[in-house]
């Protein structure tokens, strides 16, 4: 989608929500004040610099690592290339603001961009040094001038997401109830994935991007490292098997970029890894090392908020009894074969059919189902129907045996769906004996908690199912292509 504001040549994919938020701003009669945040690599700066055309009456980048002094220097540096008359260094934050008042006002407007005046600040947390009350001192420039003068559109990005929500969303200061418009950037859908494979001549079948989106997930700039004259398994190993890879690091500047003391952060999602079905919070805490402290309750908000862990409650227990599922598909495989299999050259074409890969397989695709849960329920043909997701986890008794199921639609109408998933090259095949599985999992479901509702069996498989006896037992199927809907 292209902005009628932007001069850029290029095609945004997707992100057709924010765009509008963006030209609605441009339109504006007031100041506005954007925030966009979204996790490393999910698009933040490649969309406003496309949307805007880089015109920007100022732009500054933070720079990671440095302290006050250097990133007040390097913003001086900035307003000077930007037009500011020769003068001192700021000695804080309320000085160099008042710099850019200064450069702003001797700007006059883009009349492409509706006349206004855009201040772009990109890794606003990288900004804020302890002790630098800079926070503070944005929230005076925001409130005092900016905020009065009608025609500027000041954005700010962030990819440390718990940051921005503690200090710009939740902030009781400077900038409390201040930002008039806020932008979630989220990984791609399957079917956003499809139009950039589209746009870039991959030439892929829906099962191949399925593959892929289980290995980078939704996030556009790993995307952007497919090299389309390749195979998908070529680019994989390429990508992470190869001497010097370049998705090898990612993992840890991944968390070091987003996180205050990243090793926490670490530390949780490698014990999810341990125990794929999802875990309570006192479980994390246990196996983690992480004691159970408001620190251990805010890292696992910022880990949800953040897109790696998802809260599945379970229907017939209250928060304590809450599962924590991983939900990055990026970082299960890192783990699964980067950090664990120490693989050679060429693992990911060689190791194709193996048992491993076809466990991965299962899990990964579970993740892509969690992620596309409204198009599930779309395809259910209740997608106006109040709907709400539970995982399910149970120990054995005297009727039944321990059970577990990863995903429950209970809906309003009176109807659960229990949902299974299948990802496999060929039509699945259901057989007797997991068939009788289903229906015992059915049965206790039903007899346990939903006595009062009619309980049926979903399977959402990737290439369908071998039409047997079995297979007509099964209320409803989910297709590859639903998930491929908007």
């Amino acid at each position: 989608m292209k902005s009628k504001f932007s001069q850029s040549t290029m095609t945004i994919i997707g992100r057709d929500a924010p765009i509008e938020i963006l030209t609605e701003a441009l339109a504006s009669s007031h100041s506005e004040f954007i925030a966009i945040y979204g996790r490393r690599r999910i698009g933040k700066t490649y969309l406003v610099k496309e949307f805007m055309g880089n015109t920007y009456t100022f732009s500054y980048t933070g720079v990671e690592d440095y302290n006050t002094k250097q990133q007040l220097s390097e913003f001086h540096r900035t307003l000077l290339r930007y037009g500011l008359p020769k003068c001192g260094k700021p000695q804080n934050w309320f000085d160099a603001f008042d710099m850019l008042r200064t450069l702003v006002e001797s700007k006059k407007g883009f009349p492409k961009l509706g006349g206004k005046k855009v201040i772009f600040i990109d890794e606003l947390p990288w900004m804020d040094a302890r002790g630098s009350d800079f926070v503070k001192a944005l929230g005076h420039f925001w409130n005092d001038w900016a905020a009065w003068t009608k025609n500027i559109v000041m954005i700010i990005c962030g990819s440390a997401t718990s940051w921005m929500v503690k200090k710009v969303f939740s902030s009781k200061g400077g900038l409390y109830n201040r930002i008039t418009r806020q932008i979630e950037l989220t990984s791609f859908t399957l079917n956003e994935c499809e139009k950039f494979s589209t746009a870039h001549k991959f030439n892929w079948s829906r099962h191949l991007i399925t593959e892929a989106y289980m290995i980078f997930g939704g996030v556009p700039y790993y995307w952007t490292l497919i090299d389309p004259a390749k195979s998908l398994s070529a680019n994989i190993d390429f990508l992470f098997f190869s001497e010097n890879a370049p998705m090898k690091i990612e993992y840890h500047v991944l968390f070091k970029s987003m996180f205050t003391a990243p090793e926490r952060y670490e530390s949780i999602v490698k014990t999810l890894i341990e125990k794929k079905g999802g875990m309570t919070a006192k479980e994390i805490s246990e196996k983690s090392g992480v004691g159970m402290s408001a620190k251990f309750t805010e890292i696992l908000t910022n880990l949800k908020l953040s897109g790696f862990v998802i809260e599945m409650p379970q229907p017939t227990k209250k928060q304590r009894g809450v599962l924590f599922k991983l939900a990055d598909n990026f970082t299960l495989f890192y783990h699964d074969f980067v950090l664990k299999k120490k693989a050679r050259t060429n693992y990911w074409a060689t190791h194709q059919n193996t048992g491993t890969m076809n466990s991965w397989r299962g899990l990964a695709f579970e993740r892509v189902c969690y992620r596309h849960i409204h198009q599930i329920q779309k395809a259910l043909g209740v997608g106006g129907v109040y709907c709400e997701y539970f995982a399910w986890s149970v120990p054995g008794n005297d009727s039944y045996p321990a059970m577990q199921i990863d995903m429950i639609i209970d809906r309003a109408d009176g109807i659960v769906n229990i949902c299974e998933m299948k990802f496999t090259n060929s039509p699945f095949s259901i057989s007797p004996v997991y068939l009788a599985e289903m229906n015992l999992r059915r049965s206790r479901y039903q007899q346990e908690v939903a006595p009062k509702k009619g309980v049926q069996l979903t399977m959402v498989a990737s290439s369908g199912l071998v039409k047997n006896p079995q297979a007509s037992e099964i209320n409803s199927v989910i297709s590859l292509d639903d998930l491929f809907q908007p």
